[in-house]
């Protein structure tokens, strides 16, 4: 009955009719998205399918209750696959809401740690597992994120989403006349990198820069290892995909650093209005031998990745991954010689 009565109260809070969960129970169906409930319209969006995704977007989780990366954006009208990673040794989640409907969620939770729920904007994932919401945010504004597992959202473990409106240009041009698309953006820190920019280059995020890679059938290792289940990774594929997981995450963060540092001080040598040709010359050719090495990096990871598998692993990988035209196939001498049970 406590159960029930709480549950309820919850729903009341959150102005929805579906009941929430968290049960000690097994998660396994939540935590690879398998979510049953009704599609309903909510404040921050509504359930998306599958077929409708036009971007994935990897968030970890940790013990020391924080997610990575922990703001996201987003434009309004976009469906966008949250894979989310549990990197921990406890059980973590990840709900979507408003910062009052989590504030009331986690208050109730904390009475209740035993309550029950599966919603679309919910998913709920074991230690080293990893599972996915598929959200289309459809609302305007800024929304967050929350682990709402007792004590989890009371130790800070959540993060931002900001649906940016797609009329909002529009409005500021009909108000005020015709904006230039960079509108606002001279009040960022260093002109040419966004928010999102200075984050994946800091913690050492893919970007983008692997693609030539990934979308070649080139697997990297952050996702052979979120998936070493469905491969049937071998001990030996897993001690070495972990191992260049970290070598490559510190030497991406390393030459991310260096690419911010190259670009503010391109921009400050602007501000500054201390920029000559030379210093251009100089500034903009260290740059670019900056973003040059990083983009190296990520697709460098992705040889020494495909090379630790086989064929099949390879062919089941992009399959998992939704890449499914047939790619060129590679030769054992070329990606699968060197690992030393496949010889």
């Amino acid at each position: 009955m406590r159960t029930t009565t709480i549950t309820l109260l919850c729903a009341a809070l959150l102005g929805a009719g579906p009941a929430w969960a968290h049960g000690n129970a097994s998660h396994g169906a939540a935590a690879h998205g398998s979510h049953m409930a009704v599609k309903q319209q909510q404040a921050w969006g509504i359930a998306g399918e599958a077929r409708q995704v036009q971007r994935t977007i990897t968030l970890t989780m940790t013990d020391n209750m924080r997610f990575s990366p922990d703001r996201i954006e987003v434009k309004q009208g976009e469906t966008v696959r949250l894979r989310v990673r549990n990197a921990g040794k406890l059980l973590h989640e990840l709900v979507i809401g408003t910062r009052e409907t989590l504030a009331a969620h986690a208050e109730a939770m904390l009475k209740n740690p035993d309550m029950d729920h599966d919603e679309a904007h919910m998913v709920h994932v074991d230690p080293g597992k990893t599972g996915e919401i598929i959200w289309t945010f459809n609302r305007a504004g800024e929304f967050e994120f929350a682990c709402l597992i007792a004590g989890h959202f009371q130790a800070g473990m959540k993060g931002t989403i900001r649906v940016v409106s797609s009329s909002s240009a529009t409005d500021a041009s009909d108000q005020e006349g015709r904006h230039a698309a960079y509108a606002g953006q001279h009040q960022r820190d260093i002109k040419s990198l966004s928010a999102q920019d200075l984050q994946a280059y800091a913690q050492g995020q893919g970007h983008g820069f692997a693609k030539a890679a990934e979308l070649n059938g080139y697997p990297g290792p952050l996702h052979v290892l979120e998936l070493a289940a469905d491969l049937g990774l071998d001990d030996q594929q897993r001690r070495q995909s972990e191992a260049l997981m970290a070598r490559h995450r510190a030497e991406a963060q390393r030459l991310g650093h260096e690419l911010i540092n190259a670009e503010r001080a391109l921009d400050q040598a602007f501000a500054n209005r201390s920029i000559d040709a030379d210093t251009l010359q100089r500034l903009t050719q260290d740059a670019g031998m900056k973003y040059a090495r990083l983009r190296a990096e990520h697709l460098r990871t992705h040889l020494a990745q495909t090379a630790m598998l086989t064929p099949q692993q390879v062919a089941r990988y992009n399959s998992l991954r939704g890449y499914n035209t047939p790619h060129r196939s590679h030769t054992p001498e070329m990606s699968h010689g060197h690992h030393p049970a496949h010889r």
